[in-house]
């Protein structure tokens, strides 16, 4: 589930609650499900702001997002009595691709944060090319770019 609101919310949120099939034996979160976290945030904001996730924007528009770039710094543990919330920014607006900042809190706690960078390509063709933020996409992007400058 995300928080948009009326408009627009600044900053983006997801939420989701943490469930037992995402834990480990020492009954926390396993370290690689962060990551699934981030980009499930990620594209609930993708459809949010563009109206398409990643894979309507594969099929219906023939674009891709890979991501090309991920860190991401361990806070604090989560397990299935949590609800994350985990807050998207985008952090930069490029030519071909898409910073973003991601934060997962539970409450006030912060868990884990992170930066994740995705390019737009062509899949079209039998090899993903690079291609400029499609013009559409790029004016919808264009206020959470100024939120990300203010």
């Amino acid at each position: 589930m995300s928080r948009p609101t009326e408009g627009k919310a600044y900053p983006f949120i997801h939420t989701r609650r943490i469930r037992w099939g995402e834990s480990d034996p020492a009954r926390i979160v396993y370290t690689a499900r962060y990551l699934d976290f981030a980009m499930d945030a990620i594209e609930a904001f993708f459809t949010d702001r563009l109206g398409a996730s990643f894979y309507e924007f594969n099929l219906d528009h023939g674009v891709g997002t890979p991501f090309v770039h991920v860190e991401l710094d361990f806070r604090s543990p989560l397990t299935p009595r949590d609800t994350l919330e985990t807050e998207v920014r985008l952090s930069r607006l490029g030519g071909s691709s898409l910073s973003f900042a991601v934060a997962g809190r539970v409450g006030e706690r912060l868990c884990y944060e992170g930066r994740l960078v995705c390019a737009f390509v062509d899949v079209t063709g039998p090899q993903m090319k690079p291609i400029q933020v499609p013009p559409q996409f790029r004016a919808l992007l264009e206020a959470d770019a100024a939120f990300a400058l203010a």
